[in-house]
């Protein structure tokens, strides 16, 4: 129930955050290379097609096993989720990936960017400390959030205790480069 609680705990703070509003931009170019193309036509990314539960188990020392995917159409958001295999407490790899052309309702219609969505979802984290990863990126808690061209990566570790954390920095790098 917490791992399930933290996962929601941090979708609750991208909902909180997407559903404000700003001036469009122009945001620069960076497609993942899982992109693909939905039922309606419109580019969706599959994030579990971005790591590997292998990777994950070097990353943090847990199996984990394969990734399932959801599709937020409500902010046009893609999910994968990762649950550790065997063992108690569970253990949970979350990375949730959000493109400017990707997003959706109340955001596509405010004009939106998702350099101004990151920086009012960066508040909600006072303790948050700045990495060099993509454009913009920052560590709090066990989420890494990065800001690379047009895409937001959200990367979280939900587990008994902090060992996470610096597994989730080596994970954004990989996936962000």
């Amino acid at each position: 129930m917490r791992t399930v609680a933290g996962v929601s705990g941090s979708l609750l703070v991208l909902a909180l955050a997407l559903s404000g509003c700003g001036n469009s931009g122009e945001a620069a170019k960076r497609v993942p290379s899982a992109t693909v193309e939905n039922k309606s036509g419109a580019a969706t990314v599959d994030a579990c097609k971005l790591l590997t539960p292998g990777g994950l188990e070097q990353q943090f020392g847990i199996s984990f096993g394969d990734g399932a995917p959801t599709h937020q159409e409500e902010t046009g958001s893609d999910q994968c989720v990762w649950t550790s295999s065997g063992g108690t407490p569970a253990t949970t790899f979350s990375l949730t990936v959000l493109r400017q052309d990707g997003l959706r309702g109340d955001l596509k219609s405010s004009g939106m960017t998702l350099a101004q969505l990151f920086e009012q979802t960066k508040g909600a984290y006072p303790k948050a400390k700045a990495i060099d990863l993509g454009d913009q990126a920052y560590i709090a808690a066990r989420e890494v959030q990065v800001l690379a061209g047009d895409t937001w990566y959200s990367f979280s570790f939900h587990g008994p205790d902090d060992t996470g954390v610096d597994g989730l920095k080596a994970v954004a790098a990989q996936v962000v480069g």
